[in-house]
């Protein structure tokens, strides 16, 4: 009889063990994914003061293209983009450029990214292109507009969609 009861309390003492790991896994697992979220809904990027200040040809890269981009969101989860490209120092309008625009989902990284979407000079503005992409969920979204040709720059823009319907 005593061998059953020291048994049973060795196993009770056992279970209670591991019932208490599992709890305090779940805490710390739940306390971890709280930090992770604050900490992503507390920053947001920016781009380097420095870097903005000076201009293209005193930062000892290559010479790239001014672009000014645009979106709005204009219902039904499609999106207008609108991108300015100029030459850098006189800004005179890049005409006949290879523009393209890509879409990625803020939250979730490369998994609705959408691109490259080629964009269209629009006949009578010279140096602005323009396209529309319909993206796949309610969100933030980083629209990026790249020119390829006949020199290469890159810029993003931020844009956010909350509803199907539009505003």
């Amino acid at each position: 009889m005593t061998g059953g009861r020291a048994g049973r309390r060795a196993g009770a003492d056992r279970s209670q063990f591991w019932q208490g790991a599992v709890l305090g896994l779940c805490i710390g697992v739940t306390l971890a994914l709280v930090l992770g979220i604050v900490a992503f809904v507390a920053t947001r990027p920016t781009a380097s003061l420095a870097a903005a200040d000076t201009p293209p040809q005193q930062a000892g890269g290559p010479v790239q293209a001014s672009i000014d981009i645009t979106a709005e969101h204009l219902g039904d989860l499609k999106v207008a983009v609108e991108a300015r490209v100029s030459a850098p120092g006189s800004y005179d309008p890049i005409t006949k450029g290879q523009v393209v625009a890509y879409t990625d989902m803020v939250a979730m990284p490369m998994m609705h990214r959408q691109g490259p979407i080629v964009m269209a000079e629009v006949a009578g503005r010279p140096g602005v292109y323009q396209a529309q992409a319909t993206v796949d969920m309610v969100g933030e979204y980083n629209v990026t507009v790249e020119v390829k040709q006949p020199m290469a720059a890159k810029a993003d823009r931020r844009i956010d969609v909350q509803s199907v319907s539009p505003k």
